[in-house]
């Protein structure tokens, strides 16, 4: 998969359009029937690659200074003990004490301004499911304690690649 437009749209702060390629790739990786609807079904999530999901959301995460990511929505939905109305209230995809849904893609904030967790985007307008599955994902599984040596060589390596 090639991950340029995704990387130079986060590179130039364009979150809008790199929110808009993360859409179409994740359609692309989710295979044929997902290219067919133009849409990802969360038994589909399960097709796309550890190392793929993880692409994705390194690089979010290194155009966000640690801000966005799917990474960082699913510690951020682990801490509200996975309901979903207090996790989207915390990142800001609802609005009003009825919490509704924001309507995209006009109410979103597509800036560094966006609350943490509030990018990428997953549609949740016909349910949770995908969301969960995108957060049940096995890339984004707690990983292993590793020394700080380890932790600093890896985010070098990941940096050099994404950059």
């Amino acid at each position: 998969m090639d991950y340029t437009a995704l990387r130079n749209h986060l590179a130039d702060g364009d979150f809008r359009k790199a929110e808009d390629e993360t859409r179409a790739l994740l359609i692309k990786l989710a295979g044929e029937g997902a290219i067919k609807r133009n849409w990802v079904y969360f038994t589909e999530v399960k097709n796309i690659s550890v190392a793929d999901f993880q692409t994705l959301d390194s690089l979010w995460k290194a155009a966000s200074n640690g801000k966005f990511g799917y990474s960082v929505q699913k510690e951020i939905w682990n801490q509200n003990s996975k309901r979903w109305p207090k996790f989207f209230k915390q990142i800001d995809w609802t609005t009003g004490e009825n919490n509704n849904y924001r309507k995209w893609p006009m109410e979103f904030n597509y800036s560094l301004d966006a609350p943490r967790g509030h990018l990428p985007l997953t549609n949740a307008l016909r349910g949770t499911q995908l969301f969960q599955a995108i957060m049940e994902h096995p890339a984004f599984e707690a990983k292993a304690k590793k020394s700080i040596d380890e932790k600093a060589a890896e985010a070098a390596n990941s940096t050099l690649k994404l950059f």
